[in-house]
C-alpha cells in the first residue's frame, strides 16, 4: 500500500513513464496553511510541484461551511478540473493519490503577483492590477453557470459562516490578541451590529468566488497570471475577490490607483457600498485570523501585515454612516483607530 510521499512520488513518475532516478526534493515556504510544499527536480531540468494535504483533511480550510456531503473526491482536484475545463489558468494534475493527500502539479515557478509589484512603481502596478482584474471577471464570467459536479456551487458564505469569521475576530483579533475578555452587553451589541452586515452581504448577487484572490495566490509566468489556492471556492458576495485583491494586506494600493482600480472593475453608483461591506467582513476577520496564525500555529510572520487589514475595515467603515456605532464599539478594543 502507498504509504510515503517517496513511494507515492514513484508511483507518480512511474505512471508518467519518467525514471526516478536522480529526482531531489525541495521543500518550499506552505504560507499560513496546513498543506505541505516540495518542488521535484528531474535531472532533465523539469520540475513539479507535491502538495501534500495534511492528514485526514480533504480540504485545507478550517473554516466551516454548510456543505452536506462529504466530499467525493480532494475539493483541489474537483474545482481544478472544474476551473480548466473552462479554460482558466489553473495548474494541471499529474497524479493525485488520496489516501496519503499527495498532488503532483504543473510548476507555476515562484514569481507571485506580490513579488512583482513590491518594488514597483505605480504605472507597473495598475498594468499588473488591470491584468488581475481581467482574469478576475474571466473566472467570474466563466463560472456563472453553476454546475452541480463542481463542490464549489453546493456550499457557500451563508449567515453562519459569515457570523463565524466576525466571531472569529472578536476571540482572536481583540480577546486574544489583547488578553482582555470583551463586557458581554459590548459583545451582544457589536454580534447585533455585524449581523446587519451579514445579513446585507448575504442578499447582494451570490457568484463563484475563489475565495482568497489575492497577491500570493497569483503567479506570473510568461508575463501572465496564473491561478492558485481555489480549492475552497464557493458561492458569495459578488465583491468578495476584488475586496480580496484591492484591499490586499500584503500589497497596499495607493488611494489613487484604488480608486482607479474600482472603477475598471465596475461604474454602478451602488457597487462601491457592497465593496465596502464587504471589505468590513472580510478584513476584519483577516486581523483576527492572522493573530490564530501566530498564537495556535506558532507563524508569527503575519502580525505585521494586522495595521493593513485593520486599517482597510476602518476606512471603509467611516464611508458608512450606517456603521458609526459599530465603529464607536469597535475603536474601544482596537488600538489602532482609537484617535478617531
Amino acid at each position: 500500500m502507498v504509504s510515503t510521499i517517496t513511494d507515492v512520488l514513484e508511483a507518480a513518475l512511474e505512471n508518467l513513464k519518467i525514471p526516478s532516478q536522480g529526482i531531489s526534493l525541495v521543500k518550499l515556504h506552505g504560507d499560513a496553511s496546513y498543506r505541505v510544499y516540495y518542488r521535484l527536480l528531474l535531472p532533465s531540468g523539469k520540475s513539479f510541484i507535491v502538495m501534500q494535504l495534511p492528514a485526514g483533511k480533504t480540504s485545507a480550510s478550517e473554516e466551516i461551511t454548510n456543505l452536506r456531503e462529504k466530499p467525493a473526491e480532494i475539493p483541489f482536484v474537483n474545482v481544478d478540473h472544474f476551473l480548466k475545463a473552462r479554460g482558466l489558468p489553473v495548474p494541471n494534475i499529474f497524479f493525485a493519490d488520496e489516501p496519503s493527500g499527495i498532488l503532483l502539479l504543473e510548476d507555476f515557478g515562484d514569481e507571485t503577483l506580490e513579488k512583482r509589484v513590491a518594488e514597483a512603481g505605480e504605472d507597473v502596478r495598475r498594468i499588473w492590477y488591470r491584468k488581475a482584474i481581467d482574469l478576475l471577471k474571466s473566472f467570474q464570467q466563466k463560472t456563472s453557470q453553476p454546475d452541480p459536479s463542481c463542490i464549489a456551487y453546493r456550499r457557500s458564505f451563508d449567515s453562519h459562516l459569515l457570523s463565524w469569521e466576525f466571531d472569529h475576530f472578536l476571540e482572536y483579533g481583540i480577546e486574544a490578541r489583547l488578553g482582555i475578555k470583551i463586557p458581554s452587553d459590548d459583545a451582544k451589541a457589536i454580534r447585533s451590529l455585524t449581523e446587519r452586515i451579514t445579513g446585507a452581504l448575504t442578499r447582494m448577487p451570490q457568484q463563484l468566488v475563489h475565495r482568497d484572490f489575492q497577491s500570493r495566490n497569483l503567479m506570473i509566468q510568461e508575463e501572465g497570471l496564473k491561478l492558485l489556492d481555489f480549492q475552497d471556492a464557493l458561492m458569495g458576495p459578488r465583491p468578495y475577490d476584488l475586496a480580496a485583491l484591492l484591499r490586499d494586506s500584503y500589497v497596499p494600493l495607493s488611494p489613487a490607483l484604488f480608486s482607479e482600480l474600482i472603477g475598471y472593475y465596475s461604474g454602478e453608483p451602488s457597487f462601491r457600498n457592497e465593496f465596502d461591506l464587504v471589505t468590513i467582513q472580510r478584513k476584519l476577520k483577516d486581523a483576527g485570523r492572522f493573530v490564530y496564525i501566530d498564537q495556535v500555529k506558532g507563524n508569527s510572520s503575519f502580525l505585521k501585515h494586522i495595521p493593513n487589514s485593520l486599517r482597510y475595515a476602518r476606512e471603509a467603515i467611516e464611508r458608512q454612516a450606517s456603521q458609526k456605532e459599530l465603529f464607536g464599539l469597535l475603536k474601544k478594543y482596537v488600538p489602532e483607530w482609537r484617535d478617531a
